[in-house]
């Protein structure tokens, strides 16, 4: 099977990654929070509103050694399936305090699973999406804190000021875990154990860490959704037909008289009828090559999983960021892509490509 990287191969490279966490240049482990303060059957304090920056204290004990869950505010939306795309806000810190001046991790919860075939084998999750950071203090016995160590909040997205989105499939195991069955709307608090975290990534930052996470979970998007809307007529001359799949199932191209594109373009073929596209997209694809529809490769493919894109990663299509102004979710694209403009690996002319693109969430 072709690796996720191949599917988005004109896309920029981390718009590929599906990360669960990404880290900060400042994590804000000191600010304070109001708010009521829970305090969880952990004997940990999480203070602040539900779906704003929690502020978290923990007890000076040993962790837990297996994987805790604690909805601490239930949401009253639909339960997050196993295999779904996770929008959600968090916030992560290690259950030892460390050094102030201790480095953050690269990436904390996610690997690239273009670059990691183990990330598609759930063997990630804030992934195995979301990589390893070479850290010699990975190596310490995280229970010898020093003198003057400080809560070690590694990452958080609500400094970012923009929620992250991933799939379950591509998450440290404790976030799949822990989040899966959970109602949208939920705060969760999640204490992960090492062998459900990051224990198997040989000199990963948070190796030997347990990780305790709060989740405000926003939404949760099926990862075999496709395009719902209206069909659009009067599509341009010599494009592939598109055919609607089975339920859950990519869609089929035909190339029946259909013609390689001189120049790259994008067309809308179907009009969403969701909300209103946010700043992040959601998609499923299908990419095929001319002149006959070969090598077709999907997220909809066992093992893949629906691609979250940022809006400066847009680009990688020729014409993509302009045709999808003003749509909604549910839209499909087209997109045709010049042989020019799919180089082969030694700088000469390539293949010509065909993308189809549901977009089927945003935020």
């Amino acid at each position: 099977m072709r690796t996720r990287k191949a599917l988005a191969a004109l896309i920029v490279a981390s718009a590929v990654a599906l990360t669960a966490c990404g880290s900060d240049e400042g994590d804000g482990g000191g600010d304070s929070t109001d708010g009521p303060v829970t305090t969880s059957d952990l004997g940990i304090e999480v203070a602040g509103e539900a779906g704003e920056k929690p502020t978290l204290t923990i007890p000076d004990e040993d962790p837990p050694s297996d994987l805790q869950v604690q909805v601490l505010s239930e949401g009253d939306g639909e339960e997050v399936g196993e295999n779904d795309v996770v929008v959600a806000n968090y916030l992560g810190q290690t259950w030892e305090p460390r050094a102030a001046e201790a480095p953050a991790p690269e990436d904390p919860a996610a690997t690239d699973p273009a670059e990691d075939p183990a990330a598609t084998e759930g063997s990630a999750g804030g992934a195995t999406d979301p990589s390893a950071t070479e850290d010699p203090s990975a190596t310490e016995d995280p229970s010898e804190a020093p003198a003057d160590a400080e809560p070690y909040v590694f990452d958080n997205s609500y400094d970012r000021g923009q929620a992250a989105g991933f799939s379950l499939n591509q998450v440290i195991p404790g976030w799949k875990d822990g989040l899966t069955g959970q109602p949208i709307g939920s705060r969760v608090l999640l204490s992960i154990p090492p062998d459900q975290g990051y224990g198997a990534q040989e000199g990963h930052d948070l190796q030997n860490d347990t990780l305790v996470f709060v989740v405000d979970i926003i939404d949760s998007i099926d990862p075999t959704a496709s395009a719902s809307g209206e069909a659009v007529a009067d599509l341009p001359e010599g494009m592939p037909a598109v055919t609607d799949g089975e339920e859950g199932a990519a869609p089929t191209l035909d190339f029946a008289g259909a013609t390689p594109p001189e120049a790259s373009d994008t067309t809308v073929v179907v009009t969403g009828d969701g909300p209103e596209l946010g700043a992040n997209l959601v998609v499923n694809m299908v990419q095929a090559s001319y002149p006959d529809g070969a090598d077709v490769i999907s997220t909809w493919d066992e093992g893949q999983a629906p691609i979250v894109l940022a809006p400066e990663q847009l680009a990688g299509i020729p014409g993509l960021a302009e045709a999808l102004t003003g749509q909604t979710v549910g839209t499909r694209v087209v997109s045709r892509i010049s042989a020019t403009d799919n180089p082969s690996p030694d700088g000469g002319e390539g293949t010509p490509l065909v993308l189809v693109i549901d977009i089927i969430g945003s935020f």
